[in-house]
């Protein structure tokens, strides 16, 4: 049996944080990964989205710009962009494995399944180490139903070699939200159907709702208060329709609306990737989500056991930032054999959609029905601001939340900027930042937005 001081099972952006706070310890570390190092943020998820995304902002944003000073609006190329977007990534993995090694971690290729607490199986052979940390991430959900077989996740469309003419995505989560706008800003006929009333319920409803109107006149079709019940292939009995229109499926939701494509996405979430890791031979426990419960020092159930990143139960986002917020935090606290309960800090979310949508701080929505709190609504601003009219970006929006004391406690946007002017709003909420403070600290990049004045006044 190998033994080790520290045991990581996964290699994504958790593990590679944790990897480098240990860096220069005498710690002798095993990275476990069982797909590609990297995770799958570099591999399957938000790296490749945002370099599709970067084409999908500009082609979208010069259709807005048509008969305004741009004479003919851009196209998406999709078999060149992702034949691109795979060049690009080509090497990522072999990358990844070797940032680890290059900081001293030795590596391993295959599924890591616990025998016991401190005691794990690779490809027959066992490893064992007092400390074991799981930051196995999260994967697509799949959803259990007639034809669900017929559907692909995520991580395919981010490797689609060829544009479907119809798509369905079954879910509007984030990703699903995403994933839509690039397919449609490409040229595909898209339609979402979601058993909810309305698309990423964590987000303000009054954003999300302004992004989902832009959507739709841009012809993307939602199907809201749907759970999808049936899919029919064209060589199923029964389905003539579908053979007429030359699609491959036909969806059949709950409601009874039946939707034809030659493509179907479940999009219907992402839960804890733990089920090849025999946790049923450990004292760690799950929570009724199937993510991994922690206490405020990231450790399990099972002593010397820890995990971090979107495996974990938690109130935070899961986002890639918590996961290094977590991660470099039990480097720290693993390498110099410290106890200190785990802080947050502020963290924002947000939607690489059109418009993007972007939050951070207390809910608004929350906030509308709490008397300690005020929202002000900020739409006004961007009906004079030269940035936001040279885009033509009519819809955008941005609310502020404010406590007793005045000061800006939370805040969310609907804009093709939204990202980029949360991420200045951020510092101003995470180092509570008074009035005075800012007046008499800074002055900001003039004519862009203005947070200083517009949203401390």
């Amino acid at each position: 049996m190998k033994k080790f001081d520290i045991i990581l099972i996964g290699a994504g952006p958790a593990a590679i944080n944790f990897s480098i706070a240990t860096q220069g310890s005498d710690k002798k570390i095993l990275a476990i990964e069982g797909d590609k190092f990297g995770g799958t943020c570099p591999n399957y998820g938000c790296e490749p989205k945002i370099f599709l995304e970067g084409a999908v902002r500009n082609v979208l944003s010069s259709q807005l710009l048509q008969n305004r000073g741009i004479a003919q609006a851009s196209t998406i190329d999709w078999n060149t962009l992702m034949k691109t977007k795979k060049a690009t990534w080509k090497n990522m993995p072999a990358a990844q494995e070797m940032g680890f090694e290059n900081l001293g971690i030795d590596t391993l290729h295959g599924y890591a399944k616990f025998v016991d607490n401190h005691t794990v199986e690779v490809n027959g052979e066992q490893y064992q180490a007092d400390k074991i940390v799981i930051a196995t991430g999260q994967k697509p959900r799949k959803l259990n139903f007639p034809g669900s077989e017929y559907t692909h996740n995520s991580n395919d469309v981010l490797d689609l070699d060829n544009l479907p003419k119809k798509t369905v995505f079954i879910g509007a989560g984030i990703v699903s939200m995403e994933m839509a706008t690039l397919l449609a800003a490409a040229g595909s006929k898209v339609s979402i159907v979601e058993f909810l009333s309305r698309p990423m319920m964590a987000f303000s409803e009054k954003h999300v709702m302004n992004t989902v109107e832009d959507m739709k006149k841009r012809g993307i079709d939602f199907y809201f208060n749907q759970g999808v019940s049936e899919i029919k292939k064209n060589d199923d009995q029964g389905v003539s329709e579908i053979k007429k229109n030359d699609d491959q499926y036909e969806v059949i939701t709950s409601a009874g609306t039946k939707l034809t494509a030659d493509y179907v996405v479940d999009a219907s979430g992402r839960i804890a990737n733990v089920d090849k890791l025999g946790l049923e031979n450990t004292d760690v426990q799950l929570s009724k989500r199937g993510s991994i419960i922690v206490d405020d020092y990231l450790e399990t159930n099972a002593k010397g056991v820890y995990a971090a990143g979107d495996v974990i139960e938690k109130k935070q986002p899961a986002l890639v930032p918590t996961a290094h917020f977590e991660a470099t935090y039990l480097g720290d606290q693993l390498v110099n054999d410290k106890h200190d309960p785990i802080h947050y800090p502020i963290i924002g979310a947000s939607a690489f959609t059109f418009p993007q949508v972007a939050q951070v701080g207390v809910s608004v929505d929350e906030a509308r029905d709490n008397d300690e709190y005020t929202v002000v609504d900020m739409d006004h601003m961007f009906n004079t601001d030269m940035e936001y009219a040279g885009k033509n970006d009519q819809s955008a929006k941005l609310s502020l939340v404010y406590n007793k004391q005045n000061q800006l406690v939370g805040a969310a946007e609907s804009s093709q900027n939204a990202i980029d002017d949360l991420n200045g709003i951020i510092p101003l909420i995470g180092l509570k930042i008074t009035k005075e403070q800012l007046n008499n600290s800074y002055q900001l990049i003039f004519p862009a937005v203005n947070f200083k004045t517009e949203f401390m006044g």
